[in-house]
């Protein structure tokens, strides 16, 4: 399942970020489809694909000491569309 995660820190844990980052590896279970850096504050956004709740565990665990993770399942917009008139799914009230 695709994932995207918010991952924020405190600006006093840059340094720490960037030693621990150089060194990091995915685990095994989780594929990284794209990675942005935001250039206005202590932000990093990913987006991945999890095979199981072990990987997607395996991937936030190591950092939840020192980073703030928002995660959402997500879909690409032209697949959620189609999903979406497959399934005769609206979000009309009526």
């Amino acid at each position: 399942m695709l994932f995207m995660d918010i991952i924020t820190w405190e600006p006093k844990d840059t340094a720490e970020m960037l030693d621990r980052f150089a060194k990091w590896e995915y685990p095994k279970g989780l594929k990284v489809i794209s990675e942005w850096e935001d250039l206005t504050s202590c932000r990093h956004i990913l987006i991945y694909d999890a095979e199981n709740a072990e990987a997607f565990a395996a991937g936030t665990f190591p950092w939840r000491d020192i980073c703030y993770f928002d995660s959402f399942p997500v879909m690409e917009s032209e697949a959620c569309m189609k999903f979406m008139t497959e399934n005769k799914i609206s979000f009309n009230k009526d």
